[in-house]
């Protein structure tokens, strides 16, 4: 007898898998697709349940870092001339105390009727009465009727239920947030030192604090 076949003969009944193993296999696979099925879907449900608080978070820091470049643009950027509180003209006829500045540029949520113009006074305010949220009112000092016209609005956020004033009290050093801007005796407002703004979504609520820039802090006139 050839000694090769009787070594090759064992060395082949080693190497094949029995029904029995072949079985036990499948039933392995089967369970460990069975467990990540499972693990899968119940994954897929946290995530789905957390989508609006994700969605919610990221619009509020969104519109929390927009605001944040347009109060340092009006401080550092070309064009603008720091910030101030106004009484601004609304499209009922009165007036209401908002934070102003000038922007060289409105930026890229304004929408012109005509050709864009230059030097465009924005101002940061809260439409609680008609339910639009967060918004900026603006028009161009170079339009011709911007002394009897009230300016334009723009909608930044309709989850803004609020904004609060925060100032600093040096004497007792300590915060105060008011809802309304502060006035001097002689009827001048307070720049704050701080802004917050007050999310809200059905049952979703967050609130971002905002530090307002002052000119102080490196800014150059061009």
């Amino acid at each position: 007898m050839n000694p090769l076949r009787i070594l090759a003969g064992p060395r082949r009944r080693r190497a094949a898998f029995t029904l029995v193993e072949v079985l036990l296999a499948l039933a392995l696979l089967g369970s460990l697709l069975v467990a990540l099925n499972v693990f899968v879907f119940s994954m897929a449900e946290v995530w789905g349940r957390g989508r609006d608080e994700r969605l919610f978070g990221q619009h509020c820091r969104a519109v929390s870092a927009h605001v944040e470049d347009l109060l340092r643009s009006a401080v550092l950027g070309p064009g603008g001339d720091g910030l101030a509180i106004k009484e601004v003209r609304q499209e009922n006829g009165g007036e209401e105390p908002e934070l102003c500045f000038t922007l060289a540029d409105g930026g890229r949520l304004l929408s012109w009727p005509d050709a864009a113009l230059p030097d465009v006074e924005l101002s940061l305010a809260v439409d609680t009465r008609n339910g639009k949220g967060l918004v900026l009112h603006w028009q161009s000092l170079l339009e011709m009727r911007r002394d009897q016209e009230a300016p334009r609005v723009v909608v930044v956020s309709p989850f803004v239920a609020s904004l609060g004033w925060d100032y600093y009290d040096d004497s007792f050093k300590r915060w105060e947030t008011l809802e309304e801007p502060k006035r001097e005796p002689d009827g001048t407002y307070v720049l704050p030192k701080r802004l917050r703004l007050r999310f809200a979504h059905d049952k979703l609520a967050a609130e971002r604090v905002l530090r307002v820039p002052a000119r102080a802090e490196g800014a150059t006139d061009y």
